[in-house]
């Protein structure tokens, strides 16, 4: 052998190394927004931006805005973060991961913390208010299902939902050679996915009172509509993410190029005049039919792809906390914290802050101390 060819082969070998360790050295980014998130999840539950109630920015109140366009992009951004990591590794590993895996281990997560928080429920309240069996139907049993016993644990079965979905979209990919067609199927099925999720935001406006109508499928999406925790809501994200994974393989987010400019100043526009509409065509914003989720957590997963910025050991200690800062938190918020509590009542005007740290503290503490156990640890 020659010494070129010796050269070219170290050559080959060092960028298949550099395009193997690239998207794990970008994934940095993800850090900070889980940080931003998980804790913005507590500030959210625990009411803590009522402490800005009297803010406004012209007509707009602020504590909405922080809840509304803040605290409500963290689920559209945790789902597009596990999606991101599914499709990269189901890449590499192929359809057994997602067999044997993945898919296990999210419904290891639904089921161990919604028993966990109706099992508190019965023993903190001595009855099971997620569920009621005096007026058993299969229709109640799905919504407890889907609503993942009507808490936000609802996450958990949407991430399932989307997995699936995302799975599917891959085997399709699978057979299509093409980049490009693989682009235009994406995008044209992230178009269809947010004309849905328009159609949810928009239904009452349009019809008054389709309930009324003669159309079964008018009447379905308004009923759907009225649902938070409705999972075609997420459906855009699945397209989202499908794409940032084929733009990161391609090399399209290695450097901030001009089409990759001119695709963030649009997902920024986008962002901001959905927000303005919804602002001001829609009384109630504290529900995931909204594109302006959609286009801003997009962008803010762009930035986190593109930042170069290594995250501090307290970003990443919290960052690797995040999912059992999500679990833990809801049993103080959602049970230990409801109403008027003697904290609020003791410190008036600063209680839900104190309740905020306490549900945030408790969770790190037993996400460290569920990491202790063998069993445990798989599910925080």
């Amino acid at each position: 052998m020659s010494i070129s060819q010796v050269k070219s082969d170290l050559q080959s070998d060092k960028l298949r190394i550099k395009s193997t360790i690239k998207p794990d050295r970008k994934l940095a980014g993800f850090d900070f927004l889980r940080t931003v998130f998980s804790i913005a999840i507590v500030a959210l539950h625990s009411e803590l931006f009522l402490l800005a109630g009297t803010v406004t920015i012209g007509s707009l109140c602020f504590a909405k805005l922080l809840k509304a366009n803040v605290a409500y992009l963290a689920v559209p951004v945790f789902l597009q973060m596990a999606l991101f990591l599914f499709l990269l590794k189901r890449k590499e590993v192929g359809f057994q991961y997602f067999l044997r895996r993945r898919l296990p281990k999210l419904i290891s997560l639904y089921f161990f913390w919604v028993f966990s928080l109706v099992l508190f429920n019965f023993l903190f309240k001595g009855s099971f208010e997620s569920f009621d069996f005096s007026s058993f139907s299969i229709k109640r049993l799905v919504e407890f299902k889907v609503s993942g016993g009507n808490t936000p644990f609802y996450f958990f079965f949407s991430l399932i939902f989307v997995t699936i979905l995302a799975e599917l979209l891959v085997s399709l990919f699978e057979k299509l050679k093409s980049s490009s067609l693989r682009a235009i199927v994406s995008y044209s099925l992230l178009a269809s996915s947010c004309i849905l999720v328009f159609l949810f935001s928009t239904i009452h406006l349009i019809f008054q009172d389709p309930s009324n109508s003669s159309s079964r499928v008018l009447g379905l999406m308004h009923s759907l509509s009225q649902w938070n925790y409705n999972p075609l809501n997420f459906l855009p994200y699945i397209f989202t993410t499908a794409i940032l994974v084929q733009e990161l393989n391609e090399g399209k987010l290695q450097s901030l190029t001009l089409a990759l400019r001119l695709k963030l100043y649009s997902l920024g526009l986008l962002f901001l005049i959905f927000t303005l509409l919804e602002w001001h065509f829609q009384e109630d914003l504290l529900h995931y039919s909204r594109l302006s989720l959609v286009f801003g957590s997009w962008l803010l997963l762009h930035l986190s792809l593109l930042s170069t910025r290594k995250s501090s050991p307290s970003v990443r200690f919290i960052a690797e906390c995040s999912l059992g800062i999500y679990a833990f938190h809801l049993f103080f918020t959602h049970f230990l914290f409801v109403g008027d509590t003697d904290l609020s009542q003791i410190f008036p005007g600063i209680g839900a802050l104190i309740e905020f740290f306490i549900a945030l503290f408790a969770s790190i503490a037993l996400t460290l101390l569920f990491r202790k156990s063998k069993i445990l640890k798989g599910f925080v």
